[in-house]
């Protein structure tokens, strides 16, 4: 069973690193940072938090706008066990998925990093993952010399799992779903291929999109004009952590009326 922390709102949530967990609950809770840029939650949404780790957004958005219902989508058995014990002990409507959203059903391998939750996925590659730590641990006011001592004592032990793949277009069928209030993606280099599982048919239903973008072969320019080819305005930014990364958030919406 996962461990437990007290968050400092005094919310009790399942965890694997309580390192992560205390970053996940800064960037969530603290800094808000999926509801930035006139993102919003609305009584009665349906949101998707695909890339969900153990939770935190998925409980953020029941805590913000109690009422709503969250699918979220894990593929890690380890993330995914505190996920679904945090929607349990919170009581979140919705649906919990151990699986990955991609743009073909199957199966596939990724990696994952047991002390490092956060950077699993399907394009996983240490030495790129070191030299983001380094320069998250700089960016945040560590020196040198301490980035270096805690890069040392960092295991590089990783696994390779199978998971099974959906799309995100198989899975509002299924479900029968009409409108989704907030499509939040984080996905490790994958989030192209999670927003080309969409059919056209079904993107009038969504009405905010919220990703975590690694600008990799022109990767940014390609969401930030799907989303506004589909009539979202789109806005882009980096924050001051990743500054000197090829991480950046997209955060798009439709203009309401």
């Amino acid at each position: 069973m996962p461990e437990t922390l007290r968050l400092p709102n005094g919310t009790t949530v399942s965890h694997i690193n309580v390192s992560e967990a205390q970053f996940l609950y800064r960037e969530i809770f603290t800094e808000r940072c999926y509801l930035r840029n006139g993102i919003e939650l609305l009584p009665g949404d349906v949101v998707f938090d695909v890339g969900a780790n153990i939770g935190m957004f998925t409980l953020f958005a029941h805590l913000e706008r109690p009422g709503v219902t969250v699918h979220a989508f894990e593929p890690a058995p380890t993330p995914f066990a505190a996920l679904r014990a945090n929607v349990i002990r919170h009581g979140v409507p919705g649906r919990v998925d151990q699986c990955a959203v991609s743009d073909e059903a199957g199966v596939r391998t990724m990696t994952f990093y047991p002390d490092a939750t956060l950077m699993s996925g399907f394009h996983a590659d240490a030495t790129s993952r070191r030299e983001l730590l380094r320069t998250l641990g700089l960016n945040g006011g560590y020196s040198s010399e301490d980035v270096d001592i805690m890069l040392a004592q960092l295991p590089d032990t990783s696994q390779e799992l199978e998971t099974t793949t959906v799309r995100l277009s198989d899975v509002i069928a299924e479900r029968g779903i009409t409108a989704i209030g907030l499509l939040k993606i984080d996905v490790e280099k994958s989030e192209r291929r999670v927003l080309a599982g969409i059919e056209d048919a079904d993107w009038p239903r969504i009405r905010q999109v919220v990703a975590e973008v690694h600008d990799t072969e022109g990767a940014l320019g390609e969401v930030v004009a799907l989303l506004r080819g589909h009539g979202f305005t789109v806005v882009t930014e980096q924050e001051p952590l990743f500054a000197g990364t090829d991480i950046h958030q997209v955060a798009a919406r439709r203009a309401a009326g």
